[in-house]
């Protein structure tokens, strides 16, 4: 069994800066934090889950601990003026779906695992008319917090004895590393050092990634010949 999971925003598509300028703008006037600060803690967060990017300032700002309500209610929002404004214009990456095509072809089970809300993320995906590409599409929730949620259920379900996970952030390769994955970290939104010193093995454009998952899928279908 070998298994193939993508980040989403910075790996398929990428609305990371305008969601990060609304994010700044929503708490700035809801909560008094400043608008560049939060735009760049977004930016930084990559990988992290939208609940805890809110957190962080409301404890910050407020100095206690946020209520599912009042994150209800803020999240609704942020949701909201993304699909209005936002979602209807995204457009896929450049070789993306050349590479979802490849993955799709040579892998026997492909997911998405992503730090948008569950039912978003499955909004954003049929979209962008790609739910045909996954097998399974993740985002977070209360069954699923983080990312790592994913990999657990994935994992212990599929028992896989080759996998390989793509994303944008540090997060996503210190985390994909943590359960054995092969990663290759695509440098849309972070830099390439900061990519290679959280552990992607691989760091390449999605274009280039073809080349490397050919040369990996080759290795391992040699040596399971054995």
């Amino acid at each position: 069994m070998n298994i193939f999971g993508f980040d989403y925003d910075g790996t398929i598509i990428n609305i990371e800066p305008q969601k990060a300028k609304t994010f700044g703008e929503l708490i700035s006037h809801n909560w008094g934090v400043g608008k560049k600060e939060a735009a760049q803690f977004w930016i930084n967060g990559g990988g992290t889950s939208r609940r805890y990017k809110f957190d962080y300032f409301y404890k910050k700002r407020f100095n206690e601990k946020l209520s599912d309500k009042t994150y209800d209610e803020i999240e609704s929002k942020y949701s909201k003026t993304l699909k209005q404004f936002f979602y209807p214009k995204v457009k896929l990456l450049s070789h993306a779906l050349d590479i979802l095509r490849f993955v799709q072809s040579k892998f026997d089970f492909v997911f998405v695992s992503s730090g948008v809300p569950l039912e978003e993320i499955k909004y954003l995906v049929h979209l962008n008319g790609l739910s045909d590409y996954f097998d399974l599409v993740l985002g977070t929730s209360k069954k699923y917090p983080t990312k790592r949620e994913h990999f657990k259920e994935i994992l212990q379900a599929k028992k896989p004895d080759f996998w390989m996970f793509m994303g944008d952030s540090a997060e996503d390769m210190k985390l994909a590393k943590e359960y054995k994955a092969i990663t290759i970290g695509l440098p849309t939104n972070e830099s390439e050092i900061n990519l290679k010193n959280a552990g992607a093995d691989y760091v390449c454009s999605l274009k280039e990634s073809k080349s490397v998952i050919k040369k990996l899928l080759t290795n391992y279908n040699s040596a399971s010949e054995f």
